[in-house]
């Protein structure tokens, strides 16, 4: 099981230097490189009035911590491909492969938010779904075909790729039949330069959470993320997703290949420790995000009472979602959870997550050193890399 950190940094109330906290996050990554992490995954967020989610460009953070990393992989979870367009999109993905030395795994998301999806690309405007999945499926072809065919071109519901009409001019001279009809010089084919260093293209992600989402996913290529399910609920999920890429493929697929989990997770020296010095960062943050309400964190079957249902909506609580969704205690406890999580799932990669909104980064870091020192080299079943004993400010210079 590989092991990654998601990375989404947040400023609450946009008190503090930006430049702050994506030092914050350079450290942060750079002490994943150097402690032996698989992957770092960075997410896109826009128009973060309060200052929630602070990073609107996952690809130029990769970028700038391709350049200070020697081997960890770099995740995108995830772009929102929603808001790009497709060619652009295709370009800058290519490169970035390039410049990360083929260290880059996309994660790929169709978006949340209305005030993202209003502003960015209306008719990719998560609030209209049926709409917004063509926009996410159409943009995925084309990516696709931009990355594996030298020639190729797309006609869509919402893309036309090459936008018809265009033909051969002073400032593109070069006549050139592969690209061109003979008789009217109308621009028939495109081409995207660079193309991928992975080929046919580096390993594809989905972002998701319904059953119809994992069966996309599973139907496309994509391996599949997910975040908070209880681990009776993940199950009923890898299964369908197992099935249903053994359709696409005509082949057997192994029981958690290509899955993700993203946990919530703080270690500490001791349980009471790690409650009192994590549990009102996560807990604010959770709850900050509680728009779908509390049947995420539900096992299959289970129905809350009307009076449990209303009280995790207006406030979900730490005894709530503890044993569904995070990962807090001791290095032994954290270990036996993650154990846990093999054991059933046998999940292809665990992301661990310690950054939620206004907790200290000192903390943050404090408990990501006891996960490197204590938890990583026993999850892994081997000795820890030497990297992992170079202490945080290490990993700041």
């Amino acid at each position: 099981m590989k092991i990654g950190y998601f990375c989404n940094p947040s400023n609450p109330g946009h008190q503090r230097d930006y430049r702050s906290v994506m030092n914050e996050v350079r450290n942060l990554s750079i002490f994943c490189d150097r402690a032996g992490f698989d992957s770092i995954w960075y997410a896109e967020h826009h128009f973060s009035i309060w200052g929630r989610e602070v990073l609107p460009n996952p690809l130029i953070m990769a970028a700038d911590i391709a350049a200070r990393t020697q081997r960890i992989r770099i995740g995108l979870a995830a772009a929102i491909i929603t808001f790009w367009h497709p060619l652009r999109l295709a370009e800058d993905l290519a490169l970035l492969d390039q410049l990360l030395d083929g260290r880059l795994e996309i994660g790929l998301g169709r978006g949340n938010y209305g005030i993202e999806g209003t502003n960015l690309n209306p008719k990719a405007d998560p609030r209209n779904p049926k709409q917004n999945f063509e926009v996410f499926a159409e943009t995925l072809q084309i990516l696709k075909k931009a990355f594996t065919e030298r020639l190729f071109n797309h006609q869509g519901t919402h893309y036309t790729v090459p936008t018809p009409g265009f033909q051969w001019d002073r400032a593109h001279p070069v006549d050139d039949a592969d690209y061109i009809d003979a008789a009217t010089k109308e621009l028939k084919y495109m081409s995207v330069y660079p193309r991928p260093l992975q080929q046919p293209y580096p390993p594809l992600w989905q972002v998701v959470d319904s059953p119809l989402a994992i069966e996309y996913a599973a139907q496309n290529d994509m391996g599949i993320i997910m975040w908070r399910p209880p681990v009776e609920t993940l199950k009923e999920r890898f299964r369908l997703y197992q099935e249903t890429a053994a359709k696409a493929t005509g082949k057997p697929v192994a029981w958690g290949a290509r899955t993700s989990v993203v946990r919530d997770t703080f270690v500490a020296d001791t349980m009471e420790q790690a409650r009192d010095m994590a549990e009102r960062h996560v807990m604010r943050y959770l709850n900050w995000s509680n728009w779908r309400g509390p049947k995420i964190y539900l096992k299959p079957g289970e129905v809350l009472t009307p009076a449990q249902e209303q009280q995790q909506v207006k406030e979900l609580t730490f005894e709530f979602v503890k044993e569904r969704s995070l990962l807090f205690g001791t290095p032994d406890y954290v270990v036996d959870k993650i154990a846990e999580l093999e054991e059933e799932l046998s999940m292809e990669q665990l992301l661990v997550n310690s950054t939620w909104l206004d907790i200290p980064h000192d903390i943050a870091m404090r408990s990501m050193q006891l996960f490197a020192d204590k938890v990583l080299p026993r999850v892994r079943g081997g000795a820890q890399p030497a990297a992992i004993s170079q202490k945080i400010g290490a990993a700041a210079r």
